[in-house]
């Protein structure tokens, strides 16, 4: 009898969105080499459950009360208010799966679980540990660590908090280097798999790297998701940065957009120095990798790592970086780390100077995850 599992998800499984659902849809593939039969469950699917949610949410929210004590969780009033609904609405989600696994798929048939980040799913992940039913985090970011998330005065002990959550975990999978070193020191299990773009995502960008060999290069690239508060205030200040300091004239063009730009950012916050290109289709994006100089990645807090580094260096476009963007892809060859903005000046007049191939980034090896997965099963007694 085949295995009985369920990966739960808070990202939209689609690689047209941001790096959450790739990186989500990543594991989740990998996991389905090892579990043939395993179960994607989203908030983001669009089923008529979560219509009804999001409007209650948004209905609800309106009232003022509604997020103070003692209406919400206390670990709830511990995020930051501009993180607060998104994580209120993965809680309630968490109730309905709960409810919905209990009812109808019957915990009893369940043998293992994964689940993006569990701090944001307390309710169903204490009701699988009550049953002794292995789970696996896969964890995009400390999300406790993220500075804009968690309420300064609660830091400290929701960080805390978010490491006991895991340490319960049978493995928690880390797409972060550092993150993956901290919690094994803690003696919490946890395995590094770097991040890898998906098939589709991999041949635009192989294309990208075949189609620059044939051109002139010009000006530089920044773009991410602008919804996500540390991308947009790195994008921010590295595009302010570039209109003070006049890097036009030293350095080209700064090429500034993504994702939900259109939305968090505008042209008028920058001058001629930085060509605003709000949200871009593959076709454009695909055609200015091919011309452009470098990519450049800036922020000034984070955790995780950035799975745009990968796919740049998938195309063979050079990546600039400062410390904090560089985390897990420190002293890769393809990737020039910056510690500031005006170090960051410094290198551009100079970079024409850059030479040297951009090896393709291995895709990551599967055997120890499935080593893994087995001792799981093994240890919980799963013999299908």
């Amino acid at each position: 009898m085949p295995i009985q599992a369920i990966y739960f998800s808070r990202f939209k499984p689609t690689y047209e969105r941001g790096g959450g659902s790739r990186r989500m849809l990543q594991i989740y593939e990998l996991f389905k080499k090892i579990i043939p039969d395993l179960r994607l469950v989203t908030n983001m699917g669009g089923d008529p459950e979560e219509k009804r949610l999001k409007k209650k949410i948004r209905k609800e929210s309106n009232r003022k009360d509604f997020f103070a004590p003692p209406r919400r969780a206390i670990s709830l009033r511990k995020w930051h208010e501009n993180h607060l609904t998104m994580a209120y609405r993965l809680r309630e989600f968490s109730k309905i799966w709960t409810r919905s696994i209990t009812s109808v798929t019957g915990l009893k048939a369940l043998d293992m679980v994964i689940m993006d980040d569990p701090i944001y799913f307390l309710p169903l992940f204490k009701k699988l540990l009550r049953r002794r039913i292995p789970v696996v985090a896969s964890s995009q970011n400390l999300e406790t660590l993220a500075p804009n998330q968690v309420k300064k005065k609660w830091a400290l002990d929701f960080f805390k908090e978010e490491l006991e959550v895991l340490s319960r975990c049978r493995l928690v999978i880390t797409v972060s280097r550092e993150e993956d070193v901290l919690l094994n020191n803690l003696g919490i299990p946890s395995l590094f798999i770097p991040y890898y773009p998906g098939e589709p995502i991999l041949q635009r960008l192989l294309t990208v790297r075949h189609n620059r060999e044939k051109t002139v290069k010009d000006g530089f690239l920044t773009i991410g998701n602008a919804k996500n508060l540390q991308t947009r205030e790195g994008m921010k200040n590295l595009g302010l940065y570039w209109q003070e300091n006049h890097l036009e004239a030293a350095a080209g063009k700064l090429l500034l957009g993504g994702l939900n730009s259109d939305e968090f950012l505008t042209p008028d916050q920058f001058g001629d120095s930085v060509e605003f290109l709000g949200t871009l289709p593959h076709d454009r994006l695909d055609h200015i990798l091919t011309q452009v100089k470098a990519f450049i990645c800036y922020q000034e807090s984070g955790s995780g790592s950035l799975t745009r580094i990968c796919d740049m260096l998938c195309a063979g476009v050079p990546v600039l970086a400062n410390t904090y963007a560089a985390r897990t892809y420190y002293n890769m060859k393809g990737v020039m780390e910056f510690r500031n903005l005006d170090e960051l000046g410094k290198i551009l007049k100079q970079f024409d100077t850059f030479t040297g191939d951009i090896p393709l980034p291995p895709e990551p090896s599967t055997a120890f995850l499935e080593a893994e997965i087995g001792k799981i099963i093994q240890d919980a007694g799963i013999f299908k």
